[in-house]
């Protein structure tokens, strides 16, 4: 059995977006929802997407050490961490999501 890719993406939603369609809006329910219906299509039991909103007291107190480093390192949210490994800082679309987790499951 392939090793189960765990998908987390850490946001704000109180914080300002960008305008221009920037890449995917977690902030949205509605949107998570929808893809983690395009992952579990895609790659089945093997994905599992969370979302982390930094403006709920709750993530801030359970993980500290991501917040901790998004302060320290000045990272653009929102973060896009593999396994618990930061690959992406900043906006980005399913494509590249999708590329990150292709890229992890050929390393595993």
């Amino acid at each position: 059995m392939p090793p189960l890719i765990r998908v987390t993406v850490l946001d704000n939603t109180k914080a300002e977006k960008c305008e221009g369609r920037c890449g995917l809006d977690f902030s949205s329910p509605e949107a998570v929802e929808s893809v983690i219906e395009l992952l579990n299509k895609l790659y089945g039991e093997k994905v599992q997407l969370q979302y982390l909103d930094l403006a709920k007291p709750s993530t801030s107190h359970s993980y500290p050490e991501i917040v901790e480093r998004v302060r320290t390192e000045n990272l653009a949210l929102p973060l896009l961490l593999i396994n618990g490994n930061l690959r992406i800082s900043g906006y980005f679309d399913i494509y590249l999501l999708q590329s990150v987790i292709q890229a992890e499951m050929e390393m595993a």
